[in-house]
C-alpha cells in the first residue's frame, strides 16, 4: 500500500511540473485587432498599419525583437518607416500610392513576458480609378470612338494561415499521459509479485 502510495505521489508531481512548464509558455500576448482587419477589402489606400495585443509589448529601447512587412503581390514592401510600440500597439506607416491587390502583413513583437510572439494575415485594396481631366483647346472637337470599359482587377485574398499548435500544452498532456502509463506498469508489476 505505501508503494502505491509513493507511486502516485510520483505521478502527480511529474502532472504538476508538467502543467507548469506549460501554463507559461501559452500565456504570450495574442493579437487583439489590427487596422485594417483581417481579409478586409479595402476602397482607399491605409495610410497605417495598427496592431492591437492583449498586453503591453517590450518598447523598442528594451528589445530589437519587434518587426512589420506589408508586402504585396509581386513581393514589394510597402513598410515607409520603423514600427513604433506604444503599450499594447504596434503602429508603421505605409508608403503613398499602394495599387489595387492583396497585401500580406507579417509581424513579430516581443511579449510582455520577453518571448518573442509572431504572426500574418492578408487584406485586400480595390481603389476606384481616378481618370485624367482633359483640358480646353481651342481645335476642332473630333467625335471620339466610344470607350471600351476595362475590366477591374480580380481581387484574391491570402488567406491567414491556421493558429501554430500550441507545443507546451501538447508536452504537458505528454508528460501526464507518460506518468499514467509508468503508474500503471508499477501497479501491473506489483500485482503479479
Amino acid at each position: 500500500m505505501f508503494r502505491i502510495r509513493t507511486v502516485l505521489a510520483t505521478a502527480a508531481v511529474a502532472v504538476v511540473a508538467g502543467l507548469a512548464i506549460a501554463a507559461p509558455a501559452s500565456a504570450h500576448d495574442e493579437l487583439v485587432s489590427s487596422s485594417p482587419a483581417a481579409d478586409e477589402q479595402l476602397t482607399t489606400a491605409p495610410e497605417q498599419i495598427t496592431l492591437t495585443f492583449s498586453n503591453n509589448l517590450l518598447s523598442l529601447e528594451e528589445n530589437s525583437g519587434t518587426a512589420m512587412t506589408v508586402e504585396d503581390e509581386s513581393g514589394q514592401d510597402w513598410v515607409a518607416e520603423a514600427p513604433v510600440v506604444q503599450g499594447d500597439t504596434v503602429t508603421v506607416p505605409l508608403k503613398a500610392d499602394m495599387p489595387n491587390g492583396a497585401y500580406l502583413v507579417t509581424w513579430k513583437v516581443v511579449s510582455s513576458d520577453g518571448h518573442p510572439t509572431s504572426g500574418e494575415y492578408s487584406f485586400s485594396l480595390a481603389a476606384a480609378e481616378v481618370a485624367p481631366t482633359e483640358t480646353a483647346t481651342t481645335a476642332p472637337v473630333e467625335t471620339a470612338a466610344p470607350e471600351t470599359e476595362t475590366p477591374e482587377p480580380v481581387v484574391t485574398p491570402i488567406s491567414a494561415p491556421a493558429d501554430e499548435t500550441p507545443w507546451p500544452l501538447l508536452i504537458g498532456l505528454g508528460v501526464v499521459v507518460l506518468a499514467a502509463v509508468v503508474t500503471f506498469i508499477v501497479i501491473l508489476v506489483r500485482k503479479r509479485r
